[in-house]
């Protein structure tokens, strides 16, 4: 229907599809009444016989919710119309503008082969934590109900994007009415296939994205045992992401983190475990299957992941020093101050009794 080189709305030309199924384009496009001209990405949804009702109901609460945001992660709204039948071939259809963002998302990538180091995935988790952070406080709560690594574009500045926010979930309109079931199987919930959704369960979905991440397999291909995804023997990484990423996949919504930023601090503390621990009997030291040279060269000592966690403790340790040297001198300086009046009073003291025995025992003339 839509080829490379036409115009909508007299405004956008299109240049480059970037995906289609059922009904569903998108497009890279080319915003020429942007000054200068800027490159803007194009959703377009077919009104066609076929179409369920609440495609199009929730392809307009894209539009709404995302009209409403403003964070540097997530593709800024440009605009929202529609186009007749006479210009879209016999069927009405509905466009969603946004900012383009260069990049590829993390499904591309994995398709490729690429494989994701510990640190890469970490940085990812810090960057979507912000992003659902700032979501979920919003009034009402924002809650995406779709991440998954085709949703998460890994821009060519090195930074997360969220896209797509077709399922997204206005809780305040949501409460004691029925759900549509949205999301994707091995990232979506249990509470979610079951039409509700809080804001843990975006967590769950993060935890899921990351553990695909990590060992290149889809959640849903992974062994699961009472509903929960079995990853830990099929991964290097530290013991404390692996069980910081099991928390956030639990089936029971109350047995995860119940906010992005209490999973957010926790992911923090738990970048200090590897560092200042051996590991624990049964273990191996600090990592799951990885090994790395310890602090020193030597065997049995501390287990730095990186330069980074070296360079954080050492400070750590300068702080602490600091602390200490100035608790001594101020301790030092009191007790020199205490001493000095304990001498003054005693020095004090013997003179004023002998005035007042001067005053008693000593003859008038």
């Amino acid at each position: 229907m839509w080829q490379p080189g036409q115009i909508l709305q007299e405004r956008y030309q299109l240049q480059k599809q970037l995906g289609k199924n059922a009904g569903r384009q998108t497009w890279l496009a080319t915003d020429m009444q942007a000054s200068p001209a800027s490159p803007v990405t194009v959703k377009l949804l077919a009104f066609n016989p076929q179409m369920q009702w609440d495609e199009l109901k929730l392809f307009e609460r894209e539009a709404r919710v995302l009209k409403n945001l403003n964070h540097p992660q997530i593709p800024k709204y440009r605009d929202y119309f529609s186009v007749d039948e006479r210009e879209g071939g016999g069927l009405p259809w509905f466009g969603l503008v946004q900012k383009y963002i260069p990049g590829d998302s993390l499904k591309q990538l994995l398709d490729a082969g690429k494989s994701f180091t510990e640190k890469e995935v970490r940085s990812f988790a810090v960057e979507v934590l912000n992003i659902l952070n700032y979501l979920h406080k919003l009034s009402p709560p924002v809650i995406h109900r779709d991440i998954k690594p085709s949703n998460l574009i890994w821009g060519k500045n090195k930074q997360i994007y969220l896209v797509d926010f077709g399922a997204v979930q206005d809780r305040a309109k949501a409460e004691g009415v029925t759900f549509t079931v949205v999301g994707t199987s091995g990232y979506a919930p249990p509470e979610q296939l079951w039409g509700k959704a809080v804001p843990a369960s975006d967590l769950y979905a993060l935890g899921a994205t990351l553990i695909h991440l990590l060992t290149g397999t889809s959640p849903a291909d992974l062994p699961q045992r009472r509903m929960g995804i079995q990853f830990k023997d099929k991964v290097r990484i530290t013991s404390d992401l692996a069980d910081w990423i099991e928390r956030l996949v639990q089936p029971a919504p109350e047995k995860r983190f119940s906010t992005a930023r209490q999973a957010l601090d926790a992911l923090s503390l738990s970048t200090l475990s590897p560092v200042l621990s051996g590991g624990q009997a049964g273990q191996e030291p600090a990592f799951y299957g990885d090994k790395r040279d310890n602090f020193l060269g030597g065997k049995g000592m501390v287990s730095f992941s990186d330069e980074e966690d070296l360079k954080l403790v050492l400070s750590m340790i300068s702080r602490a020093c600091i602390s200490v040297i100035i608790a001594f001198y101020f301790g030092w300086y009191s007790l020199l101050f205490i001493g000095a009046l304990i001498v003054q009073e005693s020095h004090e003291k013997p003179a004023n009794q002998n005035q007042n025995n001067c005053e008693v025992t000593c003859p008038v003339d």
